[in-house]
């Protein structure tokens, strides 16, 4: 059977990083298009046709189109030629993989996003109401890291002693709690290991390299 055509749309340091890291080492042939938020590209017709919300990432394979960067992890963790990269249905580990990407994708993500854009949770002209957003995140924030590092048992990886699909989101994640807007210092020993471990793999190096060609970000290790 023939391999259908794959694109995946992303921006750089977006949590798109973590599929674009993903498909680069699952051993797919594919494309990739920049959606470049800082000119609202996001909202033309073309790219909301295929992602209503104008949200980054968007991987179309074939004639179908799946958003969501835990959906898009799941379908390429399972199918990646190069072989799986996320444990087998079935197996008490694969549910802790995805307890781990709807921990990162509900509470993480969203907990930083209301740091950093507290507009999108209070009036734009209201800043005394962005300032209680923002001291709530990282209030929030704190207590989910607290738990992100309870769950990790200190192993090389977030299941284990298997890189996985979870570990590519583990990293784009700890780029943003490192950025200065968050505005507090978080304890995160092991989650920074990861992370670091994450940063060593060619592929990941030269993901990177490709996305600072458009926006210039900085890797803390």
């Amino acid at each position: 059977m023939a391999e259908r055509a794959m694109t995946l749309y992303y921006f750089p340091r977006a949590c798109s990083l973590a599929p674009h890291i993903i498909i680069e080492e699952s051993g797919y042939s594919y494309q990739r298009v920049l959606v470049d938020l800082r000119t609202a590209s996001n909202k033309g017709s073309d790219y909301l046709s295929l992602n209503p919300l104008g949200a980054i990432p968007t991987l179309s394979v074939g004639n179908w189109v799946l958003t969501e960067t835990h959906s898009i992890l799941t379908y390429l963790g399972d199918t990646a030629p190069n072989g799986p990269m996320l444990p087998a249905i079935g197996s008490p580990d694969r549910y802790i993989a995805h307890q781990w990407m709807n921990f990162l994708s509900s509470s993480i993500h969203t907990y930083i996003r209301s740091i950093f854009r507290p507009s999108a949770y209070a009036p734009a002209d209201d800043l005394s109401a962005q300032a209680a957003v923002r001291k709530t995140g990282r209030s929030n924030l704190v207590r989910a890291v607290e738990s992100l590092e309870s769950r990790l048992t200190g192993s090389d990886w977030t299941l284990g002693d298997t890189y996985s699909a979870v570990d590519a989101y583990m990293f784009i994640m700890y780029l943003w709690s490192d950025d200065d807007r968050i505005g507090i210092t978080l304890d995160r020993p092991k989650w920074a290991d990861v992370a670091k471990r994450v940063w060593q793999r060619s592929a990941v190096k030269n993901i990177v390299a490709v996305e600072q060609k458009d926006r210039d970000f900085v890797i803390p290790f």
